[in-house]
């Protein structure tokens, strides 16, 4: 399923359903209702077939996510919509007592269990926390949601607000964990079964899986070949029965991965979202012809990343940056929901290439110097710049949550902490919510987030990341076929980084040298052009309409001229001005689909 939300306090019918039906600004999924003396729950019916919610006398199960079930064959994905899978993982889970949370099952996932004879409930998450489960307690009542906004509406918290998690999320693109932009509202752990007993406020944890700092291969090839192996192994099993399949594609290296990993034999549709098409989608469609998959180009309009404002941030939940939903509008007019798969290359850079490994400071401006780790904690970074912007106390607060979440990392990984803090869980991540949408609006695959590929980021020494050079070794069979063509930043991702450096700086220095001479004009990049949209009319009235009506107590300046000033970046402007519509919309929506059932 898509979403849902229990309660342990028995609601009313559609009560739960129409929290879960305004997560969607147009039309809502199917949503079943389930209600008894343990309690009720919602859930929305997601895109991937095999997933339906299974319940028997005793229980209720619910699978959010598809994730890939290694212990059976995969062929309800591609049959008639049922709760096959869900089945299978019920009765391997509840009735063999076999289930091993991070063999058996790849990629992102969370499982719900209701016990409805002893009023207990079971609550799993996946290995990163993909899908983020929040949780909220009230007297003894037990309320659990995949949707943060949709649990707060639900249990009345949606006016609690937490200005230090809003501040947090402004000025660092992430609220963090464990905390969300709502007072009394927590996430739940990565890698942990719960079990609540009836009428129990606090779960029993069992954590079956965390990135312990553990380096067990004995070279980098080994590791590449297990990595290699592993992510084939998952876009197979995937694929097997597909007829047709889509992707993303880029100027990267990472979907030119993607796209030979995938059968070359089956029809492949190969997507890329644009401005206008520029150096990133040349180099695109020379990739897509390569690995011989169809191209389409969707365009942007200019002030496109504010247009889906209002959409896209319900769609990912509060707390988590709108402007990663880039699938958002092209998923109707391009039909993704009728592929039986849409592949993407998420998250490589992150876990596999030690995007988030502090470096020397600058050395970003310069992709043709090698990488060289040094000690820089990730704690209070940039948070000095902003005293005179921000109450002092609020400034203190988070730092003090990200002291204490960079002490949990340290026992995990007490050498990699500097790393791990942004990666661990998933929503440190500033470009998770792409997944949060791309799962609630088709099919999405994401081989970057399967337990191979996170076991292998977590077991190897970050000097074999760095430089591409585990990437490098694990993905070069499936570069093949466009060894020769250019990279955007102006490599050839077949070659290790060494071979590289020539070629790269030479294009390098001549782009630069070009763009100031007025030779390469407009945006050249996959993303949309932020100073398009900071210097619209729409972006300026919606500004000063939302500033009227909403103040933010902890900044200690106006909010129209930071949001036009340099103190505040463009993340950090794009962050500001989805606070300020969230504010302004956390009201319930009042309508309910058609097609909501209740059980009882």
């Amino acid at each position: 399923m898509s979403d849902y939300i229990f309660s342990s306090c028995q609601q009313s019918k559609l009560f739960l359903a129409d929290k879960i039906a305004s997560i969607y600004q147009d039309s809502a999924p199917k949503i079943f209702e389930y209600h008894g003396e343990w309690g009720s729950l919602a859930v929305s019916q997601q895109h991937y077939n095999g997933f339906l919610p299974f319940e028997n006398e005793q229980h209720i199960c619910v699978v959010l996510g598809a994730p890939v079930l290694y212990f059976r064959d995969n062929n309800f994905l591609t049959k008639t919509d049922s709760s096959f899978a869900t089945e299978s993982i019920y009765r391997r889970w509840v009735v063999e007592k076999k289930m091993i949370w991070d063999k058996d099952l790849s990629g992102p996932f969370t499982v719900f269990l209701i016990d409805k004879t002893l009023k207990e409930i079971n609550a799993v998450t996946d290995l990163m926390t993909f899908i983020p489960i929040y949780n909220h307690t009230k007297s003894s009542d037990v309320w659990l949601s995949s949707h943060v906004d949709a649990l707060a509406k639900a249990c009345g918290e949606q006016y609690e607000l937490d200005e230090v998690s809003l501040a947090d999320f402004i000025l660092n693109d992430v609220v963090t964990f464990p905390f969300t932009v709502y007072k009394n509202i927590r996430q739940l752990k990565p890698g942990t079964a719960y079990h609540w007993q009836a009428n129990e406020q606090n779960p029993t944890e069992s954590i079956y899986w965390q990135p312990l700092e553990e380096f067990n291969f004995a070279s980098i090839d080994q590791a590449a070949t297990e990595l290699r192996s592993g992510i084939q192994r998952y876009v197979n099993t995937v694929s097997e029965n597909m007829p047709k399949l889509a992707q993303f594609i880029s100027a990267g290296e990472d979907s030119r991965a993607l796209s030979g990993m995938l059968p070359q034999e089956k029809s492949r549709d190969a997507y890329i979202f644009l401005d206008h098409m520029n150096r990133e989608g040349i180099i695109a469609k020379k990739v897509a012809k390569a690995y011989k998959a169809n191209f389409t180009a969707g365009y942007r309009s200019k002030t496109h990343y504010l247009d889906i404002l209002p959409e896209a941030s319900i769609l990912v939940g509060a707390g988590h940056q709108y402007t990663h939903a880039h699938s958002l509008g092209f998923d109707k007019k391009y039909k993704l929901a009728e592929y039986p798969a849409v592949f993407g290359g998420y998250l490589s850079d992150s876990l596999l290439k030690g995007a988030f490994v502090p470096k020397v400071r600058g050395a970003g401006r310069f992709p043709f110097v090698p990488d060289f780790e040094i000690n820089r904690s990730p704690v209070g970074k940039s948070l000095s710049k902003y005293i005179s912007i921000v109450n002092t106390d609020v400034l203190e607060s988070i730092k003090l949550r990200q002291s204490e979440h960079f002490e949990f990392i340290k026992r995990i990984r007490p050498t990699t902490a500097n790393e791990w803090f942004v990666l661990y869980p998933a929503s440190m991540r500033v470009a998770i919510p792409n997944y949060y949408s791309t799962r609630r609006l088709f099919k999405s695959y994401e081989p970057f987030l399967s337990h191979e590929s996170v076991k292998v980021a977590s077991s190897v020494p970050t000097s074999w990341k760095l430089n591409r050079r585990l990437f490098n070794r694990a993905v070069k069979p499936f570069l093949k076929p466009s060894q020769y063509m250019l990279h955007a930043d102006g490599r050839l991702p077949y070659f290790s980084f060494i071979p590289n450096i020539p070629l790269q700086s030479s294009i390098w220095f001549y782009r630069h040298i070009a763009k100031r001479l007025g030779l390469i004009k407009g945006n050249q990049g996959p993303w949309g052009d932020w100073a398009n949209v900071f210097s619209s009319e729409q972006w300026n009235n919606q500004l000063q309409e939302n500033s009227k009506k909403h103040k933010l107590s902890f900044f200690t300046e106006d909010i129209v001229r930071l949001a036009k000033s340099n103190q505040l970046n463009s993340s950090q402007k794009t962050s500001l001005m989805q606070v300020l519509n969230f504010v302004k919309i956390r009201e319930p929506l009042s309508y309910l689909t058609e097609d909501a059932q209740t059980r009882k």
